[in-house]
């Protein structure tokens, strides 16, 4: 699967959440995430669509890590989907 981008941020990060938010400029939580799931995304990307992630990102100075928050958002939803 190819991995997408935020628009600031072009590195590739570790998939590790930092504090409250998976999508720090959104404010976008892992419950979030799993609320997406649970009322049927499919995909990493139905995920950020239903939760308004990556929306208007600026990462670089939002994301406790200073990196695109899209790795983490495929991190916590592979965590939850496998097991719903």
């Amino acid at each position: 699967m190819e991995e997408n981008k935020c628009g600031c941020c072009s590195e590739e990060v570790k998939n590790e959440t930092i504090g409250n938010y998976v999508c720090y400029c959104n404010h976008v939580s892992e419950q979030d995430i799993i609320e997406a799931i649970n009322n049927g995304a499919t995909t990493v990307e139905s995920v950020i669509k239903v939760t308004g992630a990556m929306e208007n990102s600026n990462c670089a100075v939002n994301n406790p890590k200073g990196t695109c928050c899209y790795p983490d958002i495929a991190a916590v939803y592979n965590k939850y989907k496998k097991n719903m």
